[in-house]
């Protein structure tokens, strides 16, 4: 599904920049700008994976939960007669 949308005043020279863009790839530069768009906002959408100090600090937090059923994962989950969980 595609949708319209006009951009007024763009900058000259963003213009030209996504123009030569388009040159390069030999799209319209409708085309070029959508891939553009396209391009940044998956960019910012992208999840930071955290270091490893920070996936320590988080095992850290974790280890020292209180632990509420001391029972096995397997023995505290109910399963149907098909094996999957209640």
């Amino acid at each position: 599904m595609s949708a319209e949308l006009q951009l007024k005043k763009v900058p000259a020279t963003v213009k030209a920049l996504i123009e030569r863009e388009a040159s390069t790839h030999r799209r319209s530069i409708n085309q070029e700008a959508i891939v553009l768009l396209e391009e940044a906002l998956m960019a910012r959408a992208k999840v930071q994976h955290p270091d490893r100090a920070e996936i320590d600090r988080i095992l850290s937090r974790y280890d020292k939960l209180p632990t509420l059923d001391p029972r096995p994962m397997d023995e505290s989950i109910e399963y149907d007669e098909l094996g999957l969980p209640k």
